[in-house]
């Protein structure tokens, strides 16, 4: 009889599978989850290495094809919703796993989606020959936020031939605003672009 699933055997000392039962009630569906987890973060970052994402966010504008997650995207766990015209929308579920200390999302995290949000945007303005780097990255947190879906709005507001400033609005569901974020960026070519 032919299965279309396969097994792989994971050895555990004591410690450490007593370790997994202080946290789970099924400890194989949370090393299968932690498995696939760690695949999808090394597919995202086989595709951004081979050029992978930019084609993606090109792809989404001419067919609305979804745009995988980057690394980052893999990591912290927010989605590229949307990038087109100097202007990106993300969206992140804030959970316990994001918590600073104090119980709250992790300041980080927040710079983390909004940083990029203003990237992809700025991204969707460059020619193909082209990359960026930012030189200042600014952010101001408004309110804490413990649980729920955040949105980050990035948004070219300014573009010259070298030099961009990009701002973001992150937000809850209820349009409150958690943080204002800004970045200025400087485009790249020729030698300077390569391998970027």
């Amino acid at each position: 009889m032919a299965t279309d699933e396969e097994t792989v055997e994971v050895t555990l000392s004591a410690d450490e599978y007593d370790r997994l039962r202080d946290v789970t009630d099924d400890p194989a569906a949370l090393v299968r989850e932690a498995a696939l987890d760690r695949v999808d973060l090394e597919e995202a970052i086989a595709l951004t290495r081979d050029g992978g994402f930019r084609e993606a966010m090109g792809r989404e504008r001419m067919t609305g094809e979804p745009i995988p997650r980057p690394p980052v995207g893999e990591l912290v766990g927010f989605d590229v919703e949307a990038v087109a015209d100097g202007e990106s929308r993300l969206t992140f579920e804030a959970g316990p796993e994001h918590a600073n200390p104090m119980g709250t999302l992790h300041g980080g995290i927040v710079c983390d989606v909004g940083d990029a949000a203003m990237g992809t945007a700025y991204a969707s303005t460059l020619d193909e020959d082209e990359s960026f780097t930012t030189l200042e990255l600014s952010v101001n947190y408004l309110r804490p936020v413990w649980s729920g879906r955040l949105e980050a709005v990035g948004r070219v507001v300014e573009r010259g031939s070298t030099i961009g400033l990009v701002e973001c609005d992150v937000t809850t569901e209820e349009g409150k605003r958690v943080a204002r974020l800004s970045s200025t960026c400087m485009t790249l070519r020729e030698d300077r672009a390569a391998g970027r």
